[in-house]
């Protein structure tokens, strides 16, 4: 189990990353104008950044996951999916449908390499994968003291191998041990 002291952390990425996450975004968003920082209450719903866009189109929400060291290098080229925020009460972000969040950027500091993904598609993926995905990966329980939060490290090829399955319409049904699910939405 990994223990964090989840403000540190939180004061951490939020300094942390502007200027990059600006000219990342930018140079892959059409229309981009400019980035800008969201405020507290943004940030709860899901949104680190929004995504100004110019022809009056409507701004673009970017949650950012922060990771400070690429295990690609050591060949392990995995994304963190949180499967619970609390565990056994509170769905994680991964899976949560109500969270305002147009894509997610993962941004690994020591290589600067990153991953910018739908989050309506990985949301979707990971709420019809996620059981499985946690008996075939493992789960990883972070604790901050008050809550323990738990993820799963996917690998990437894994993801992207759904994300087009997601994007042709042939997102199958998840399976455990050749157990069939139509929906991986366990609680």
């Amino acid at each position: 189990m990994r223990h964090y002291d989840f403000t540190e952390r939180l004061v951490w990425s939020d300094g942390f990353l502007l200027e990059g996450v600006a000219r990342i975004l930018q140079d892959r968003i059409p229309a981009a104008e400019r980035v800008e920082k969201a405020n507290g209450t943004d940030d709860r719903n899901g949104t680190d950044y929004w995504i100004y866009r110019n022809h009056s189109l409507p701004p673009l929400s970017v949650d950012v996951k922060v990771r400070s060291e690429d295990y690609a290098t050591h060949g392990k080229d995995d994304l963190a999916l949180e499967t619970w925020s609390v565990v056994g009460e509170k769905p994680g972000w991964t899976r949560d449908e109500k969270k305002r969040t147009d894509f997610i950027l993962w941004y690994w500091t020591d290589t600067g390499r990153f991953f910018l993904v739908s989050f309506p598609a990985l949301c979707e993926i990971f709420s019809r994968y996620w059981w499985a995905w946690r008996n075939t990966y493992g789960a990883h329980v972070q604790t901050s003291g008050d809550w323990q939060s738990e993820c799963v490290f996917v690998p990437r090829s894994v993801v992207l191998e759904k994300v087009n399955a997601w994007s042709n319409g042939n997102l199958g049904p998840a399976s455990v041990s050749g157990i069939e699910f139509a929906s991986g939405r366990f609680e």
